[in-house]
């Protein structure tokens, strides 16, 4: 795929979606910024830097998506819930009911989730693996380009919490 075919295939997604996404071009024309705007993320892509980019459909989303394949292995979607991408068990070692993607709302809803847990009794066993869930995320946003340290902030702080009551098994 020649770095036109992959901006034109870009461009052309995202305009017939722009509430998803919005596209801010390179000054050379070699790449874009995708910012999404529910969560304020963004990406930069260098159009020579894809290898491949995919249209998908999914019985599990109502709309289809895109996949942007880079020359590194690396591939993150562009749908409906946002950027989504794998997660990385690098720090967490493997985890039982790990999705295969993750976007940033599902990291909104674990840290949540953890918030409400830690609210409870008994409950730390529990935030606990949200919290792991919660790193495998962050640690595949890494490394799928995106800057989490605000994300790995609020996280540390929930950790903090549970330290603090301690882990009840």
């Amino acid at each position: 795929m020649t770095p036109t075919e992959a901006k034109e295939r870009v461009l052309k997604f995202l305009q017939a979606r722009m509430a998803l996404f919005f596209v801010i071009e390179d000054d050379d024309g070699r790449g874009a910024q995708l910012l999404e705007p529910g969560t304020g993320k963004s990406l930069s892509v260098r159009w020579e830097n894809l290898q491949d980019v995919v249209e998908r459909e999914t019985p599990l989303r109502p709309l289809p998506y895109l996949v942007l394949i880079d020359r590194d292995g690396r591939q993150i979607a562009l749908a409906d819930v946002g950027f989504a991408f794998a997660p990385s068990i690098a720090s967490t070692g493997p985890l039982p009911d790990l999705p295969a993607t993750f976007c940033f709302r599902d990291y909104r809803h674990l840290t949540s989730g953890v918030q409400s847990l830690l609210e409870e009794e008994g409950r730390e066993k529990e935030a606990l693996a949200a919290i792991l869930l919660s790193i495998a995320l962050l640690d595949g946003a890494r490394v799928a380009g995106f800057d989490v340290g605000r994300e790995e902030r609020t996280l540390e702080g929930l950790l903090k919490k549970l330290e603090e009551r301690g882990l009840k098994v």
